[in-house]
């Protein structure tokens, strides 16, 4: 692979693109292939820019801990590194303009968190750090709503996304305690892992409570309820592994309840 395209990570950015789709879809998008095409685009180069750029300040730590990365192994220099993910930024951003105010301020604010949490927040107090990646993670619904024209129909998806995103993203800072007390601050290392799996187990609990939100407002239909169980499930399942000081099985277990959670939302859709 091209050390271009291996630094923006090609399978993260397509996801990110996925999520602009499904996102369109569930706000009643029409089908305008070519405003479609822009928002995916957009999304992927955005996501691609912020990989890069985390890249760039990860380079001191992945020199010692991952030296196969294109950085580390001098496969592109940091300088070039810097001026791609700059590039891909101004172009994802541009690439938004003609799509509306909304989608073109959330490629702004967006593009601005990305940056800020490769250079600040990444290592800034655990939460923050948690709720950025989840927002991040999240946003890209809020996109595809914003590009159809109703960002608002897609607030509960994006809000159930953003509670399992922030409990898994707490999960993994559990998981990876050693590693993380030599560069940064995380929740775990601040409050404990008693006091972080409370919290991640909270979190996660919300979602399940709330998971048939969209369901009662209309915005999916009734067979998202089945897949929804399904994911609800494996979140459940998740925590016991959790409080069973097994993080990294929590951590896979929340993974594949993301994965049906999304499915239960393609499951749901009424164009369907």
């Amino acid at each position: 692979m091209h050390p271009l395209l291996e630094l923006l990570r090609p399978v993260n950015c397509l996801m990110a693109g996925a999520a602009v789709v499904l996102g369109y879809a569930v706000a009643g998008g029409t089908a305008e292939a070519g405003k479609l095409a822009q928002g995916f685009l957009a999304a992927f180069l955005i996501c691609g820019a912020g990989n890069a750029i985390n890249d760039f300040y990860d380079y001191p730590i992945d020199l010692r801990q991952k030296p196969r990365r294109v950085l580390p192994r001098g496969a592109l220099s940091l300088a070039a590194a810097k001026r791609y993910a700059h590039l891909l930024f101004i172009t994802g951003i541009a690439i938004s303009l003609p799509l509306g105010m909304l989608p073109l301020l959330l490629a702004a604010f967006n593009s601005a968190l990305l940056y800020l949490y490769a250079a600040k927040l990444k290592r800034a107090w655990g939460l923050v750090k948690n709720l950025s990646v989840s927002y991040l993670t999240a946003s890209p619904l809020l996109y595809g709503g914003a590009i159809a024209g109703d960002a608002l129909s897609t607030l509960p998806l994006v809000l159930l996304a953003l509670l399992a995103n922030t409990s898994r993203e707490i999960v993994k800072d559990i998981e990876d305690m050693q590693g993380d007390a030599e560069s940064c601050s995380t929740l775990p290392l601040r409050l404990g892992v008693r006091k972080s799996s409370a919290l991640a187990a909270t979190i996660l609990l919300a979602a399940v409570l709330l998971s048939p939100l969209p369901y009662l407002l209309g915005i999916l239909s009734i067979y998202y309820l089945p897949v929804v169980a399904v994911a609800d499930a494996l979140f459940l399942l998740s925590l016991r592994a959790l409080f069973a000081a097994c993080p990294a099985r929590s951590s896979k277990l929340m993974k594949a309840g993301m994965l049906a959670a999304l499915l239960s939302f393609l499951a749901g859709l009424k164009a369907l």
